[in-house]
């Protein structure tokens, strides 16, 4: 018989988490003289100097706050809601002159991706290490004089620091018996340089989003990469419906739309070639209704999974078969418990059937309902069953 666990019920002793300085952040960077408008590629290596499993999110993103959903029937599934902001996964950027008379900070942004989210949660056991990478644009400050500003090029002193928050993270520890890491972590220091953008750079690439209604569309990100489709900037479009991208050199570029507010794939990229005789492009795009077909083409969501036995030890090797469809895509998930009875997988926001199997138990569906919005979502199951 398998058995979804309702809810949190008292009188079970909740273990304390660990402390967030389990977890360890050196930063390296792929070239640490930068010329603009090129963005730093910086890999971000996390280490667990803890005792204590811990679960991170990823990809990281710009800091920022989201409003929380709660699922409907939540009492009803298993699910572990969220009521409150969540955070998720974050990167700040701290960038400061090594001259000790500029009195400003220089700015940054985190890139996302181009393409559709594609989040996931990553295991890090104690003594673990995991690397992830981020593009980030880099400005320098600024001086201001006779009413003008001026960019301070030079030698900068670069750090980050990673932080994440669940709304629903105490709740998941306590339900599932696991740690989602939550906190903040401050990485080390390098020494870079920002350089001005070299005398060939005077490439300009701009366009206009439109609905097919011909409506301007405000709030689209525009992504821009190199002829190896490496990302290098990124910008929203304004009320016109319009972006632009300057101080490039000669070369082959790429630009891609998407709106972020859609959960499924509106991507649409288009190239093009600037050169010392034609230094400016234009790329207007036109966003069509998306139509899915895949469910590749769709935005998945974390969730995991713990299975039990009746005394609560985590069952290892119990498969997992989900399933989703809407009627036109299909979606077909398969996971395994580890030997901690933990699984991760990305799931459509909606109506899963999962499918369990274990050798020597007989199989038995369930219904979860993973629910929508950002963040993570959590199941925790008992698989009580004799073995023949």
């Amino acid at each position: 018989m398998l058995l979804a666990l309702l809810a949190w019920q008292g009188g079970v002793e909740v273990k304390a988490s660990p402390p967030a300085s389990d977890l360890k952040l050196v930063i390296t960077i792929e070239q640490p003289a930068i010329t603009a408008p090129f963005p730093a590629r910086v890999t971000l290596h996390m280490h667990n100097s803890g005792s204590t499993t811990l679960w991170l999110y990823r990809p990281v993103s710009p800091q920022k706050t989201m409003d929380g959903q709660t699922a409907p029937d939540a009492s009803q599934t298993g699910l572990v809601t969220r009521t409150h902001p969540v955070e998720g996964s974050t990167l700040s950027i701290q960038i400061n002159p090594e001259d000790s008379t500029v009195t400003t900070a220089g700015n940054s942004k985190v890139l996302k991706s181009a393409g559709l989210p594609r989040p996931k949660l990553i295991r890090l056991a104690a003594g673990d290490d995991f690397e992830e990478k981020s593009v980030i644009h880099l400005a320098p400050a600024w001086t201001e004089s006779n009413g003008k500003k001026k960019p301070i090029w030079g030698r900068y002193k670069f750090s980050v620091t990673y932080a994440a928050k669940y709304s629903n993270g105490d709740e998941l520890d306590r339900i599932l018996g696991v740690t989602f890491w939550q906190g903040a972590v401050q990485s080390n220091s390098l020494e870079i340089e920002l350089q001005p953008p070299s005398a060939a750079a005077q490439g300009l690439v701009a366009g206009t989003i439109t609905s097919s209604e011909n409506v301007p569309q405000s709030d689209v990100l525009v992504s821009l990469s190199d002829q190896e489709e490496r990302l290098m900037e990124q910008a929203t479009t304004d009320f016109d419906g319009k972006f632009s991208f300057t101080h490039l050199p000669p070369g082959l570029y790429w630009a891609t739309v998407r709106r972020t507010d859609f959960t499924v794939d509106t991507i649409v990229f288009r190239h093009v070639v600037l050169s010392s005789a034609e230094p400016a492009g234009t790329l207007d795009f036109v966003l069509t209704p998306p139509e899915t077909y895949l469910p590749k083409q769709m935005l998945h969501k974390p969730v995991l999974f713990r299975v039990t036995d009746g005394a609560g030890a985590g069952l290892g090797n119990v498969s997992l078969d989900v399933t989703w469809s809407s009627g036109t895509v299909l979606d077909s998930v398969k996971g395994r418990t580890s030997d901690d009875g933990t699984a991760a997988l990305e799931l459509i926001p909606g109506r899963n059937y999962v499918t369990f199997k274990r050798g020597g138990c007989p199989e038995d569906d369930e219904r979860m309902d993973v629910a929508p919005g950002p963040g993570i979502d959590g199941f925790k199951v008992v698989f009580d069953c004799t073995k023949k």
